[in-house]
């Protein structure tokens, strides 16, 4: 059995399971939102030349039918995407997704399970990673993870996962995108040193094969953790580790680390991470990849709330013989949420962007755009029933 027919039945068969699952749920909800987004960019496609502004207009239908129990949970997710651009008309396009996941918790055991595909631009895909968006290319990604975790005594879980992503890029080779398949496998033990604090201890391995240009990189390595909740509404968790690739038979050794915190609370909500990890790209080989996320919600009035996202990211190549993927990414958003009813949120924001790219003239070129958007977002009441 070839990889792309596995994985059509893999994830035919936990959609089987899911909707299963959900006819004869105890409790199941539908919560659908649709998303109306309009924008004007200075420039569309963020090149360092030739810059091309524009306006878009997309439309967002969204949905989340979710089954309940006293041990477990099972949700479905899809999404239909349309994007329609003034300036650029190769770059309209329909996407869509759909993600489905699973969870039971027995006495001992636990168990996860997830599934999920879509179907891009590259517009979407790309422009915070690669940076390669071309109208011609699609990006298909389809994920299957699973994990089983026991609970051994009252301090200590031990706790296994299994992952396998599948990339293509219908038509990119011709810009450089090579489609991907990347199986791995971790495992970690876990100790709680009181109900606030607790260390962690994993392995993982992976192998990213690209296929169609006869590319292969392996990965393996080792994660410590600490997690701590100050707080019912705020939390936090530092881990640092060691990788060692090894990309096209040359080896790379190098340091992983994270910190992330989340804060809920009535009048403000953030979340923050700051990461590197060791990650395949749209080149068809492991990169390292830097990234600062910010994301905060504070209510000023009972209508209105500020926003503010940040999202910074480097991608290196890890051997100093491959230099295509050294791309330098910048985005900042601050606008104001203005709840307009209980079920409708109209949005003004304003962006700024910048990437950083090789060149065969300069070390690195700079384009820089912006944007204006206005976006409305409406999210009626669930639909609930009980079994």
């Amino acid at each position: 059995m070839s990889r792309s027919s596995w994985l059509a039945h893999a994830f035919l068969g936990f959609a089987a399971y899911c909707v299963c699952s959900i006819v004869s749920a105890a409790q199941w909800s539908l919560q659908p939102t649709v998303q109306l987004y309009f924008d004007h960019d200075s420039n569309r496609l963020l090149t360092p030349v030739n810059e091309e502004s524009d306006d878009a207009a997309w439309l967002t239908i969204d949905a989340l039918l979710k089954r309940a129990s006293e041990t477990g949970e099972v949700d479905v997710h899809p999404e239909i995407q349309i994007q329609r651009f003034s300036g650029d008309t190769p770059l309209d396009s329909n996407n869509g997704s759909l993600q489905l996941s699973a969870l039971h918790n027995g006495e001992i055991f636990s168990y996860t399970a997830s599934a999920g595909y879509a179907d891009r631009s590259t517009y979407i895909s790309e422009l915070e990673n690669t940076g390669v968006i071309d109208a011609s290319a699609r990006q298909e990604a389809a994920n299957v993870n699973a994990g089983v975790a026991d609970q051994f005594t009252e301090r200590q879980r031990v706790g296994v996962q299994a992952t396998y992503v599948d990339v293509k890029y219908p038509d990119g080779e011709h810009v450089g995108l090579v489609g991907y398949s990347d199986p791995g496998i971790s495992m970690t033990y876990t100790y709680g040193l009181s109900p606030e604090t607790s260390l962690s201890a994993s392995a993982f391995g992976s192998r990213a094969t690209a296929p169609d240009i006869g590319f292969s990189s392996r990965d393996v390595g080792t994660r410590f953790a600490w997690a701590y909740i100050f707080s019912p509404t705020t939390n936090i968790s530092a881990s640092v580790g060691v990788s060692r690739a090894n990309i096209e038979s040359q080896e790379s050794t190098g340091s992983l680390w994270a910190l992330q915190g989340t804060h809920n609370s009535e009048l403000t909500q953030w979340t923050f991470s700051f990461t590197r990890d060791v990650v395949p790209s749209g080149f068809g080989l492991l990169i390292r990849r830097d990234e600062l996320d910010l994301s905060l919600i504070h209510k000023i009035s009972q209508h209105l709330d500020a926003t503010l996202s940040v999202l910074a990211a480097h991608n290196s190549d890890l051997l100093t013989s491959f230099t295509e993927d050294n791309r330098r990414y910048f985005s900042g958003a601050a606008g104001i949420d203005w709840h307009t009813a209980p079920q409708w949120v109209l949005s003004f924001k304003v962006r700024a962007s910048e990437a950083r790219v090789p060149s065969t003239t300069e070390r690195l070129q700079v384009a820089d755009g912006w944007q204006s958007i206005i976006s409305l977002l409406w999210t009626p009441l669930p639909w609930t029933k009980s079994r």
